[in-house]
């Protein structure tokens, strides 16, 4: 056939990679961006001699096809899976090495890897009280084309199902009837790796009871975390609010441990993380904050006033700002605080905790301070960071650290934004030898 463009943009298949495009060999032109599709991508597709090529916007995973000279960029592929690799996107380094962008998007929201949202809820519920009124849920389902609600047992209200994009092949049967195995539980919910009936895996993240206390307050902040897509985020596939008030929160499923297993954690076999790599991963975490700091700027008045909320991780131990001891609502500056504390636990290889925990913990900043007054700043960095760099000064660590230490302030005030984080780190890159 002489069929020379393709584009089934904008539509809602699901599925693998539709094989029949191999078929069509004089093909110049393929668009299927903004779609669910999900899988491999098939390397026969590198055969076809095309000239303009758009997946972006799927859920595809595994390697890319080798296209050989043929320079798709990096928008080609965007949006889809953090799993999806090889050029132009991070390599595939097989099980044992780590995707500096999956750790990227496991661990945004927390640095430990974990989401939380009971902040979220928080101030969206106080918005309201504030409000003279705001959308129904009719009106705000009204024109959602990527989401779908179900009831249970036909009795519309008793549970409830929202899908977004990604998440579309899912139903309430799948979600009731996976079996859960515990992987994480914190002081805001805990997260099961569920398997399906058709053997795929998803992450099930059980909200803590009191975080929402009614379906009308949750829904709106749910739909507007739903349509968040990055690159360094892991996107949300669905919501599920049963009868008796449980929330789950449902992502894809990554088998990779989270960051602070790789920096911390001695066992065979573990990644190397020298000082380009974790850079990348760095700067990959600030890139998703000061994206979900630009949405809270950018959207509409009630998502304003929680989207700061989305990565409170600043209430968790050793990342927790000084003003939160006496404020109980964190914002922008509380998550770049936190992740300061995240720079400086990847620069000197320390547990962020209080002092007297041991000499693997301890107050970060502190002992950053102390080197500094007694002229040792050169020794308080990780022996793993360290490892292949020219020197600290010339591959941008004494740039990194004094951004870090700028992170965590005492003054709220003082601290850069993210987008200022990320510019200065943008700028370390340049100096980094392999990076």
């Amino acid at each position: 056939m002489n069929l020379q463009t393709l584009d089934f943009s904008n539509n809602k298949f699901l599925g693998d990679f539709p094989e029949f495009i191999n078929r069509f060999q004089a093909l110049k032109e393929l668009d299927l961006s903004t779609n669910m599709l999900s899988g491999q991508i098939p390397q026969s597709l590198a055969t076809l001699n095309l000239e303009k090529l758009n997946l972006s916007h799927n859920n595809f995973t595994g390697m890319l096809p080798d296209f050989g000279e043929r320079k798709f960029g990096q928008e080609t592929f965007e949006g889809n899976n953090p799993g999806l690799c090889g050029l132009p996107l991070n390599s595939c380094s097989g099980r044992s090495q780590l995707s500096p962008g999956a750790i990227a998007g496991i661990v945004i929201g927390l640095m430990t890897g974990v989401v939380v949202l009971a902040s979220l809820f928080i101030g969206y519920m106080q918005n309201r009280k504030k409000s003279s009124g705001g959308d129904s849920e009719e009106e705000l389902e009204a024109g959602e084309e990527d989401e779908s609600s179900a009831g249970v047992g036909g009795v519309t209200g008793e549970s409830k199902l929202i899908l977004f994009l990604g998440g579309e092949h899912l139903t309430l049967e799948d979600v009731l009837n996976a079996t859960g195995q515990v992987m994480e539980k914190t002081n805001y919910g805990t997260v099961y790796k569920a398997k399906l009936a058709d053997g795929g895996n998803i992450a099930l993240r059980l909200v803590r009871e009191g975080s929402c206390k009614d379906r009308t307050s949750c829904l709106p902040v749910i739909r507007q975390l739903g349509k968040v897509r990055h690159e360094n985020l892991v996107p949300l596939r669905a919501f599920y609010q049963g009868k008796r008030g449980e929330k789950l929160l449902i992502y894809d499923y990554f088998p990779n441990r989270s960051l602070h297993d790789f920096l911390h954690e001695s066992r065979a076999g573990k990644p190397v993380l020298n000082w380009a790599r974790q850079h990348k991963i760095a700067l990959g975490i600030a890139k998703g904050l000061a994206h979900l700091h630009t949405v809270s700027r950018d959207s509409d008045n009630t998502w304003e006033s929680v989207a700061e909320e989305i990565v409170a991780i600043a209430k968790t131990e050793g990342y927790k700002a000084p003003e939160l001891q006496s404020m109980k609502k964190c914002n922008t500056r509380t998550d770049v605080y936190a992740f300061g504390i995240l720079l400086l636990e990847i620069l000197i290889g320390k547990k962020p905790g209080k002092n007297g925990r041991g000499h693997d913990a301890g107050d970060l900043p502190s002992i950053v301070k102390a080197a500094v007054l007694e002229e040792t700043t050169m020794e308080v960095f990780d022996i793993e960071v360290l490892k292949g760099i020219w020197s600290p000064m010339d591959d941008g660590l004494v740039q990194a650290l004094k951004l870090a230490m700028g992170c965590c302030a005492p003054v709220a005030s003082v601290r850069p934004s993210m987008d200022e984080v990320v510019k200065q780190l943008e700028e370390t890159k340049e100096q980094i030898s392999s990076v």
